[in-house]
């Protein structure tokens, strides 16, 4: 039996031995931006934070009320919620490890002027980022999005260390996190010790004397933003994500306590193991 193999792949089996790790992502950039040629919008139809608009609207009643000087985010992707929080009008670093992703987001934010890539690692881009723009930022209120998970090798605990190792006014807000007693958000779970629960974040809380909050519209609650989320989140089994956000007791704790659309956790759900 034989069996015939398309000229592309075929081009690409052979190809691939003879490339560098290096030469195959900046093919991978390329594809990535001619993407965004044939396709700006692919980056746009589901929404920024997954559509959800009870997310959107914490996300700018947090900026009002807490004033950061910057915006950092782990996990590209192809941008939507980058474009969304880039409308704030404050620097936006954001870092993606995916080539293509990379090269997607790269051509649509192009002349964005407030809007700076970072192609990588996130712990490493976190680890450039403090060592360098963000250093003079350091003592100030900086705004983190955490959502570079996606893979075995879940980078959170570290980016969480780096960050509040650096800078003890950082607010971060973790996607795809298990919200206590609302099965309606979903949450990511890589397998043991690796499920974005309350039990992952304790030694972080301990180790930097954190407050955790979640939100406090209910799942249900928590409408689709954009006709391609509301078909989304239509399908079986397909949830709206949940988050906590983290922050130092003593620099904004009253504040977020303050906002209506979070809730301190309680003692009983640090407590309480998935």
């Amino acid at each position: 039996m034989s069996i015939t193999l398309e000229p592309a792949l075929l081009a690409k089996r052979i190809l691939r031995p003879l490339l560098s790790k290096q030469t195959i992502g900046i093919i991978q950039q390329t594809v990535g931006m001619l993407d965004y040629i044939r396709s700006p919008d692919r980056g746009a139809g589901w929404g920024p934070f997954n559509g959800q608009t009870a997310r959107q609207a914490l996300f700018v009643d947090m900026l009002a009320k807490t004033g950061p000087h910057a915006i950092v985010e782990t996990g590209t992707f192809l941008g939507a919620t980058t474009e969304f929080m880039s409308q704030a009008g404050l620097p936006v670093f954001t870092i993606e490890a995916h080539s293509r992703n990379y090269g997607f987001a790269r051509a649509r934010f192009w002349r964005k002027r407030n809007v700076k890539l970072l192609h990588g690692d996130s712990r490493t881009g976190l680890h450039k980022l403090f060592d360098g723009v963000l250093h003079p930022l350091s003592k100030f209120t900086i705004f983190f999005y955490l959502d570079a998970h996606w893979n075995d090798d879940l980078p959170l605990a570290e980016e969480i260390d780096i960050i509040f190792g650096h800078c003890p006014m950082a607010i971060v807000i973790i996607d795809d996190f298990e919200v206590p007693f609302d099965a309606g958000y979903g949450f990511d779970d890589y397998g043991l010790g690796k499920a974005l629960v309350a039990d992952y974040i304790k030694p972080a809380i301990s180790k930097h004397q954190l407050t955790a909050f979640y939100p406090s519209t209910p799942s249900a609650a928590d409408y689709p933003s954009t006709p391609m989320a509301a078909v989304g989140l239509a399908a079986p089994g397909r949830l709206r994500r949940g988050c906590v956000v983290l922050v130092k007791e003593v620099c904004h704790g009253p504040t977020l306590a303050a906002i209506p659309l979070l809730r301190a956790a309680t003692e009983a759900e640090l407590i309480l193991s998935h």
